[in-house]
């Protein structure tokens, strides 16, 4: 079924979401937003990283059994992740 649809109004409402799939790549997806933009739900508020938080945390480290960039670990640990430990550095 077609539906005459103003695109552009769809994607500059807050409360709607456009995307693709790529089980179907030639389709657009028109959804209700999961959050509103701008907005933080409460929920993930302790999650909110401040900028220049974890600044110049460079190297990868061992995070839950996988090799993962350090600053993503900082942020992990100052939000409620768990301890880790240092991976050896690569010859790459």
């Amino acid at each position: 079924m077609k539906v005459p649809v103003n695109l552009a109004a769809i994607m500059a409402s807050p409360t709607m979401s456009v995307s693709t799939s790529p089980f179907a790549p030639d389709m657009a997806i028109i959804k209700r937003a999961s959050f509103i933009k701008g907005e933080v739900p409460k929920h993930l508020e302790k999650y909110l990283i401040r900028k220049g938080e974890c600044a110049g945390r460079t190297g990868t480290v061992v995070y839950h059994g996988a090799k993962i960039p350090a600053a993503a670990v900082c942020v992990a640990e100052k939000h409620g992740g768990r301890a880790v430990r240092r991976a050896k550095k690569s010859e790459e």
